[in-house]
């Protein structure tokens, strides 16, 4: 969004120099438009963009990768102060029958995303290549769906009302906690 941003921004200053500042007729041919130059010139430095921030936004359709993992606009997306279950992790029902734990989370987050665009908002280290935000869907923060539906936990420094969404649906039952699985941090070491 920068990017495109950084164009509009130079192109309207090209355009607005080149009519406030017209340059005098000339019998060079060969020279290149002021405008052309200027928007030549400001395409390069807004391709050359600025390091992600922690604010800035992504958007667009996503594909999920796990629980706790999506890809917006070709970039990997840690949803913030949230621990879902790694795909292949194996929980138990309330019946103790085991299922893949990971895998429903996926597949609950993919069905209720399903073909809506997503915004993220950076919230932690930010860099051209991943991220770690919050995403919404319309107004819907998806770690608090996720964590509210028992497909996840909060992080221990998750905002307040993650670990309220966690009371809820450990009091209904609901996902992970209609069964047994084991301490999220389980999950990350495995993941490393």
């Amino acid at each position: 969004m920068s990017l495109i941003l950084g164009i509009l921004l130079t192109a309207a200053a090209a355009i607005a120099g080149t009519l406030l500042c017209p340059s005098p007729p000339s019998s060079n041919r060969h020279r290149v438009p002021g405008l052309a130059l200027a928007l030549a010139a400001g395409l390069a430095l807004a391709l050359a963009g600025r390091p992600a921030e922690a604010g800035d936004l992504l958007q667009g359709r996503a594909t999920v990768v796990d629980g706790s993992t999506l890809v917006v606009g070709g970039v990997p997306v840690t949803l913030s102060g949230i621990v879902a279950p790694a795909a292949k992790t194996t929980c138990w029902d309330a019946h103790e029958a085991p299922y893949t734990c990971g895998r429903r989370a996926a597949a609950e987050l993919t069905a209720h995303i399903g073909t809506e665009g997503l915004t993220c908002e950076r919230s932690g280290p930010a860099d051209d290549r991943s991220a770690v935000a919050v995403c919404r869907m319309g107004a819907e923060d998806l770690g608090d769906w996720m964590i509210a539906r028992g497909y996840a936990v909060p992080t221990s420094d998750a905002p307040a009302s993650y670990k309220k969404a966690a009371d809820r649906a450990w009091g209904q039952r609901v996902g992970l906690w209609a069964g047994v699985f084991d301490d999220p941090t389980s999950w990350r070491q495995a993941a490393r």
